[in-house]
């Protein structure tokens, strides 16, 4: 403050009104999963560009997930990235075709090791075919094609001989040749990688870790690639939930997602179901859609379910009357092709029964609480202070309520929020204000009961 006036005038003091900042946006989904280039820092991208920029032409058929996230309206996608010493790319070994040296060669003769770009079980399956040419200058070279059969991209790669190998695969989407071995020319034919293998539960956990330093994440999805073992699956999605009840413990509330296996029975899904039980955790059927479903609930706002909502990127997903009804008993989402309304989720709900928006809608308040409560830190403990605290966060609710997101009980005599900020006397001595807040999330509208009656 500026010195007491001597001389008669006027003394003006500006004090700033606390201004609480805007929230983050809503929709940031955090993913782990293999990536080629991350080089193990974690990287964000909001663009199918960007994400290729960063992470590397292989990754989108690494982590595929991506894709469908961004194509389905999430903000941003937060990718921590597997460590490079996690799971084992796939390879195969093409032997020497000793007729293609130079006559009265003697040195060791060599075939070519390929080898995927990034690790995992991805690329199992991946074919490299070998065909020579016949040069009418008689030189030796050899045409390459490579077909990823999980998703039927092909690359034609012509006229490539064995001293530019190495640099020509650098331009491979799937496959480059590993140089510890070494390179010569391979023989004519069709070779199949095979040997991929998933990372452990403990590198998928440590890599979920790395998100706790990206406050503004609000959805999770490990992108697991290997489904056959199911006690490992259980491991790293539970690791998945113990990461959301975590961070919502720091008021930095979190929903996860998963997938079920491409194979097993319904009975299988329902017990995979039922070990996964929570209210931070969507667990999606059929295999291959989670990315899609995620993406979708990260571009609605909070408070909108994702319900009856189309995705889009998806394949025709044929399920059954029948095993709709039983995996919603077993509180799975569903997500099926139906006429006239396209590829739709047929109900929005945790693995605990209750709708995603609820949930998100409770995390958003958290999260309101939370930078409004950290403009007073430092502030006095006052009644003026405890005062503005409460206006503060009325006025942030009652815009929740403008916005849809919070509503009053259907009979209109319990309002939408309630919120009380007191101290004690022991509270005062402490340094502590005490905060009891209500809020009462919108539902959607699941099920239509109707009664028609037949007049005469």
């Amino acid at each position: 403050m500026a010195t007491g006036l001597i001389i008669p005038g006027v003394q003006v003091t500006v004090v700033k009104e606390v201004l609480p900042q805007q929230l983050a946006p809503s929709g940031v989904l955090g993913i782990t999963g293999f990536l080629e280039s991350a080089q193990g820092k974690v990287i964000r991208a909001s663009s199918w560009s960007r994400f290729l920029e960063v992470a590397g032409r292989a990754s989108a058929y690494s982590l595929p997930e991506a894709r469908q996230a961004l194509d389905n309206g999430v903000s941003e996608l937060v990718i921590s990235p597997l460590a490079a010493t996690a799971g084992t790319s796939a390879t195969i070994t093409a032997p020497p075709d000793a007729t293609k040296y130079p006559s009265g060669s003697t040195g060791e003769k060599y075939g070519a090791t390929f080898q995927a770009r990034v690790a995992g079980p991805w690329a199992n399956g991946i074919t490299v075919k070998v065909s020579y040419r016949d040069n009418i200058d008689k030189t030796v070279s050899f045409d390459l094609e490579v077909i990823h059969p999980a998703s039927g991209a092909a690359e034609v790669l012509r006229n490539v001989n064995s001293a530019g190998l190495v640099s020509t695969l650098d331009t491979s989407s799937f496959i480059r040749v590993d140089t510890t071995k070494g390179v010569g020319w391979p023989t004519a034919g069709t070779y199949t990688l095979a040997g991929g293998k998933d990372a452990s539960p403990d590198e998928y956990a440590t890599a979920l870790g790395k998100l706790k330093d990206h406050p503004d994440v609000d959805l999770v999805l490990a992108a697991v690639q290997d489904f056959t073992d199911r006690t490992k699956l259980s491991r790293i999605y539970g690791d998945v939930i113990s990461h959301c009840n975590a961070l919502s413990g720091e008021s930095k509330g979190r929903l996860g997602f998963g997938q079920v296996p491409p194979t097993g029975t319904l009975e299988e899904t329902a017990q995979l179901a039922s070990n996964l039980v929570s209210d931070r955790f969507v667990l999606v059927a059929p295999h291959g859609v989670v990315g899609a479903v995620a993406g979708m609930v990260g571009g609605l706002t909070p408070h909108q379910s994702p319900t009856f909502k189309r995705v889009s990127g998806l394949n025709e997903l044929s399920l059954s009357v029948e095993e709709q009804k039983a995996l919603l008993r077993a509180f799975v989402v569903p997500v099926v092709t139906e006429r006239g309304r396209g590829t739709i989720v047929v109900r929005g709900l945790t693995t605990d029964g209750d709708q995603i928006n609820v949930r998100r809608v409770a995390d958003r308040a958290v999260r309101t609480l939370k930078m409004v409560g950290d403009l007073f830190i430092g502030l006095l403990n006052n009644a003026d202070g405890r005062s503005a605290l409460k206006q503060k966060l009325v006025e942030a609710l009652v815009q929740m309520e403008k916005d849809g997101a919070i509503v009053p009980s259907t009979d209109g005599k319990d309002p939408a929020f309630k919120v009380e900020v007191y101290s004690s006397q022991q509270d005062f001595a402490l340094g502590i204000v005490r905060v009891n807040m209500a809020v009462r999330p919108v539902r959607a509208i699941d099920y239509i009961y109707a009664t028609i009656t037949v007049q005469v």
